[in-house]
């Protein structure tokens, strides 16, 4: 009896935040489009990164990791340039920052 509960509970759960998930998604994207000149520089943001995770993955090779198909191991290896890529680039607007603020 205690099972069952449980099951129907957790069922119910995540039918919520699954539904909590996609109106979040949703709203966003209709706000987005009622607003579209500020969206501008959130689609820009977003065209950046879509063009880092591109690039990585396409220097990246497909060296196979263990238990990874030659795919997945490519899609890791472009994960992992593209996270060294935006550290590079938030380090050097951090350090852009503070020389442009010395001399302002």
């Amino acid at each position: 009896m205690n099972e069952s509960l449980i099951n129907i509970g957790m069922y119910v759960t995540y039918g919520l935040l699954g539904l909590a998930a996609l109106s979040a998604i949703l709203f966003s994207i209709f706000h987005m489009f009622g607003n579209i000149r500020k969206a501008i520089p959130a689609l820009i943001g977003l065209g950046a990164l879509l063009v880092v995770i591109l690039f990585s993955y396409s220097i990246s090779t497909s060296e196979a990791y263990p238990d990874a198909t030659p795919t997945v191991s490519q899609w890791i290896g472009g994960g992992i340039t593209a996270t060294m890529i935006l550290i590079g680039l938030g380090l050097l607007a951090a350090v852009f920052t503070e020389i442009y603020k010395y001399f302002r």
